[in-house]
């Protein structure tokens, strides 16, 4: 080896130098960005402190794998000077993430840590200096002797990680918000690993229990990926500001990492099998007799016969420790005597090989002889096998602890060394034939030096391997190396050791390392300058440009045009962005014109939209009067004109669509009832019937509306032409019924199915209760008996009237009971929406429901819809028409409690008096039948027969107070509002009756003529506690809440109880509190 300390000649690269280089590179890098980050927070100055120490630690091994001379032993004190440090200032970092919470306790802990780590780091520096220098051809580097201070100094580096890794970390997590929790949590996680498995795996490969390229492959892989993950996680969770293009450079320079390292691993692979390969043939050379090469630095044999070493070439200037290598030759030589005895006799030729051995192989025979005798099952083939597999396991045990006892300096060997080998595991029958010949440090009872002890000590551990196997040796001077190999001569019985210069070896893969470190220069430039700067042409620049662009337009300048060099995918954002922003200022410049001409564009769009609303309103209008018109046309048609003592009659028909038109509401739909009376029979033998019909016309409002006028036209017309002139028709009910049927069929048959109608239509026997009924696809009939309900059809056995019937036409009869009752209805009873406050409407499907509803009501109709309206809101037009036979009890007959004006039907139309106004019936007349029917409760005949006795003499008061109460009464408000008005022109002080001329300008929405109506009444009744909650309702409705608060206050102080009091006294607070 060269004098000089200093040359270039000492520069051998190789696999490990690679290696080694990777990662220090990677922390430079890192080291460099994290200084570099603006505005960096103190745990990000020590995360930047910590790559720097753990950067100058692994250029220390980089010096030592790279510089062949004992004075890279110093990179001792680099890499056991910088870990210390390297690992505090990563606690620090975990401990201060993200917002250095704990300042305090964090710098007394960093100063506490500094410390102890400078005074332990200078005493290391100064033990390691005063130790031998060596060299660890596991590493392939040189080393101070010192395992002492390196046991120790292991010890402090473990205490610093548990308390840098787990303490302080764990310390933080349970301190942190969720959010952050997890990041830190990764982080340390992959610090974790990168601490943990190399630590164990290079002091596994210092041993010899691992290939230190195995330790070195994974301590690249393992640091590489977790400093990635750490980068890339504290980039994406930190305060600090980076940008892309860091990210984009990261993953590429760690991929090209991982793939150069890859690379370098098996180019070295090849390298070293090429080497090795090229030296065997040298050596097979030489022991065959051929010319010896001049790399061959020495030549030594052993005969195993005789069992001598002979000197065949070896050189003045070589000095091996010959009693080592002798028994190494021995081994080699009986190993290869092992593996050549037949699988026949097996055992008994191998005890015979090894009772021949010497005394220094006495522990690989006494663990063979033991495996033989505790397996006397195994033979042949198998027990050759295991043999060689235990062979193996000895081996690898034997090389850790030649190790371990190479590293005991000679002149604490005797105590030392034999300390070791009592202690030792695994290897209990070495270290028991070791023993035989050790006693108070002399060997076989005489004094030997320290050295001479460990050279017979590891006599016992020489490997046991086969030849043409490559092992080291070193020069007893202590600076030479050789590469040897073993070849053995079994006829001969002559074992040979061919010995090379370590440092050609060394030379040897400089050459393909020195190309790496090439490439991976050119690498670097390539990811760190070249990258960057195409990147910031191709993708920086212009995302740069779009972003000066974005921040212009947040500051208000809207004349930014963002240049377009590359038509790739920024280069489209880009024209996206110009486009935006040429749409933001054209809308801005419309909206500044907006802003100017304001007021006549809102004249413009005002009379636009008005003449748009007249137009609406125009047909609106038209609308409502055809509607109105039909409504007229209909009502007439919808007659209760049953006269019978025996069955009476009752119903309604309620429309679901309602309208309003001149201040008159009213209703449309497809709904129907009619009633009348028949005589069938001869003149001679006639009985009296009552005909009852109910119907239900196919489609909404004007549609619906259309078939249940032609149905009440032509059921009317049947009527008047059957019971006409008080004519009595000569044909059976059968018959008659047939006929109807068979005449309405046709007239809806007409329409090709774009008018159809389900009816049910009955005819009674006034005096038997005999019904004959047919049902044309209509909901079934009802039969309210003995205070239960049930249907009196089962099944379906005639389609709608205008629909061909694949059922024959048939009449059905019926026997009725005094007492029962008859009700017929649409299928409005049925289509109830029973979840109205949803947005999915949940429609009844149980045509049941209806029976129960009877049953609760006890047959009243009008309570029976209200039950309906309980269970939920009703989507169709329903009508009910109610047949009572011979009962004392009377149809009811009130129209049922309305909740809004929309849902009431309001005929103002005044019928003319008819062919069926009895000229007799005088004023006086018709006011006590009105008196009479009204005291029945039959409220809606009552006001029938006050209209037409009104239009024969309207100017009546008395018959004008009367019509006006019983209007009010059965909720006819526009008619009640109207004759109560004439009715108090002349009749200022009734003061009730301006009370109830209120409430129906009230229910008819006129809030003002209500207001002053109530106030009339409030002149002549100051105490009328409905009077003051009407005037309170009416003040709130037309936004005095003061007024409405004054009434309600009266009304308090005489009834504070009355639930309207308090209902309106809630709304008044609630809008109270708005105002």
């Amino acid at each position: 080896m060269s004098e000089s300390i200093l040359s270039v000649d000492h520069i051998l690269t190789n696999y490990y130098t690679f290696g080694s280089l990777i990662v220090t590179v990677l922390l430079a890098v890192l080291t460099t960005f994290f200084f570099t980050l603006k505005d960096k927070t103190v745990a990000t100055k020590h995360m930047a402190l910590a790559c720097l120490f753990l950067c100058l630690f692994q250029f220390g091994y980089l010096l030592g794998a790279f510089y062949y001379h004992p004075i890279a032993s110093y990179h001792r004190w680099i890499t056991g000077g910088f870990i210390i440090f390297g690992i505090t200032h990563f606690g620090q970092f975990f401990f201060r993430f993200p917002d250095n919470e704990d300042k305090k306790a964090a710098s007394i802990m960093l100063a506490i840590l500094h410390a102890i780590a400078i005074v332990v780091v200078l005493w290391f520096l100064v033990t390691v200096s005063q130790g031998e220098r060596k060299y660890h051809f596991t590493a392939h580097h040189w080393d101070f002797n010192s395992e002492g201070a390196s046991r120790i100094l292991s010890l402090f580096i473990a205490a610093y990680s548990f308390i840098n890794f787990l303490v302080l970390p764990g310390y933080r997590i349970l301190h942190l918000k969720k959010d952050k929790r997890g990041t830190l949590f990764i982080m340390l996680i992959a610090a974790l690993i990168a601490a943990v498995v190399p630590n164990i795996t290079n002091v596994m490969s210092r041993d010899g229990a691992m290939e230190r390229s195995t330790y070195l492959t994974a301590l690249v892989l393992l640091f590489t990926l977790t400093f990635f993950i750490i980068t890339i996680t504290f980039i994406n969770n930190s305060s600090e500001r980076t940008t892309f293009m860091v990210k984009i450079v990261g993953i590429s320079f760690v991929t090209i990492l991982l793939i150069m390292q890859a690379f370098s691993y098996l180019v070295d692979q090849e390298k070293e099998t090429s080497y090795d390969s090229t030296a065997i043939q040298k050596a097979l050379r030489v022991a065959e007799g051929g010319e010896r090469s001049k790399d061959i630095l020495f030549v030594i044999e052993y005969d195993l016969s005789s069992q001598n070493l002979k000197k065949a070439y070896l050189p003045s200037s070589v000095n091996v420790d010959l009693p080592l290598v002798q028994a190494d030759l021995y081994n080699t030589a009986l190993y290869d005597e092992v593996v050549t005895i037949s699988e026949a006799e097996y055992r008994n030729s191998l005890r015979s090989s090894l009772a021949k051995t010497p005394y220094y192989f006495e522990g690989y025979k006494n663990a063979i002889i033991q495996f033989l005798d505790e397996n006397p099952d195994s033979e042949g083939a198998e027990l050759k096998s295991e043999v060689s597999k235990l062979i193996e396991k000895l081996n690898r045990r034997t090389f850790i602890n030649t190790n371990k006892l190479g590293d005991i300096l000679p002149e604490q060997f005797c105590e030392e060394g034999v300390k070791y080998v009592e202690k030792v595991k695994n290897v209990d029958t070495f270290r028991d034939a070791i023993l035989k010949h050790v006693n108070d440090c002399k060997w076989d009872g005489k004094e030997i030096s320290g050295r001479d002890l460990r050279v017979e000590m590891l006599k016992f551990f020489r490997y046991f391997k086969p030849d043409l196997t490559r092992h080291y040796r070193k020069d007893l001077d202590g600076v030479s190396h050789y590469i040897a190999y073993m070849t053995y001569d079994a006829k001969k019985k002559i074992n040979r050791e061919v010995g090379f210069n370590y440092r050609d070896y060394r030379a040897y893969m400089h050459k393909s390392a020195k190309l790496e470190l090439i490439i991976l220069a050119i690498v670097m430039f390539v990811l760190l300058i070249i990258f960057p700067l195409f990147f910031r042409s191709a993708l920086v620049n212009p995302l740069y440009a779009l972003l000066a662009g974005v921040e212009k337009v947040n500051q208000g300048n809207l004349e930014v045009e963002v240049p377009i060099k590359v038509n790739d995918e920024i280069g489209y954002l880009a024209e996206s962005f110009n486009g935006m922003v040429s749409s933001i200022r054209d809308a801005r410049r419309e909206l500044q014109d907006y802003a100017e001409n304001l007021e006549e564009k809102v004249k413009e769009r005002t009379k636009e939209l008005q003449e748009k609303m007249d137009e609406i309103h125009r047909l609106k209008v038209q609308q409502d009067g055809d509607y109105f018109l039909t409504s007229l046309l209909a009502k007439p048609l919808f007659f209760n004109a049953n006269k019978s003592d025996n069955i009476r009659c009752d119903f309604f028909v309620h429309q679901k669509k309602t309208f309003e038109f001149r201040n008159k509401t009213g209703d449309l739909g497809g709904d129907i009832c009619i009633t009348g009376n028949l005589k069938l029979g001869k003149p001679d033998d006639f009985r009296r019937y009552t005909m009852v019909m109910n119907g239900d016309a196919m489609g909404k409002s004007m549609q619906g509306a259309g078939g249940s006028l032609v149905m009440g036209v032509v059921m009317n017309s049947i009527v008047a032409r059957s019971a006409g002139n008080k004519r009595i028709l000569n044909r059976t009910p059968e018959e008659w019924l047939t006929d109807v049927y068979e005449e309405v069929n046709a007239v809806f048959k007409s329409f090709s199915g774009t008018m159809v109608i389900s009816a049910t239509v009955m005819l009674i026997e006034d005096e038997s209760g005999k019904t004959w009924y047919f049902n044309a696809e209509h909901p079934y009939s009802i039969l309210y008996r003995d205070g239960k309900a049930s249907f009196i059809e089962e099944e379906l056995k005639l389609r709608k009237l205008g629909l061909d019937s694949e059922y024959p036409f048939e009449v059905q009869t019926f026997q009725l009971l005094p007492g029962d009752q008859l009700i017929l209805g649409s299928d409005g009873r049925d289509d109830i929406d029973l979840t109205p406050d949803e947005d999915v409407r949940t429609i009844n499907e149980d045509e049941t429901m209806v029976l129960r509803f009877v049953e609760e009501a006890d047959g009243d109709i009008y309570e029976i819809e209200k039950l309906v309206k309980k269970t939920g809101d009703i989507t169709d037009d329903i009508s009910m028409l109610s047949v009572i036979f011979k009962s004392e009890k009377s149809p009811i007959s009130h129209s049922p409690e309305k909740d809004d004006l929309s849902q009431q039907p309001v005929d103002d139309f005044f019928d003319t008096p008819g062919d069926d106004w009895d000229e007799a019936l005088t004023a006086t007349g018709a006011f006590e039948e009105g008196k009479i029917l009204y005291q029945n409760g039959e409220i809606e005949r009552a006001i029938t027969v006050m209209k037409k006795a009104f239009l024969g003499d309207p100017s009546n008061q008395k018959l004008n107070k009367f019509l006006g109460l019983v209007s009010y009464k059965g909720k006819e408000y526009d008619i009640a509002a109207k004759v109560l008005t004439e009715f108090l022109k002349e009749n200022e002080g009734s003061g009730e009756y301006w009370y109830y001329l209120a409430m129906s300008e009230k229910k008819l929405g006129n809030y003002e003529s209500a207001l002053k109506a109530a106030q009339e009444a409030l002149k002549y009744d100051s105490e009328n506690f409905q009077n003051l909650i009407n005037l309170a309702d009416v003040s709130r409705l037309l936004g005095n809440v003061d007024r409405a608060v004054t009434y309600v206050t009266r009304a308090q102080s005489i009834d504070p109880t009355n639930k309207n009091v308090l209902k309106l006294s809630k709304l008044l607070e609630k809008a109270t509190s708005l105002n």
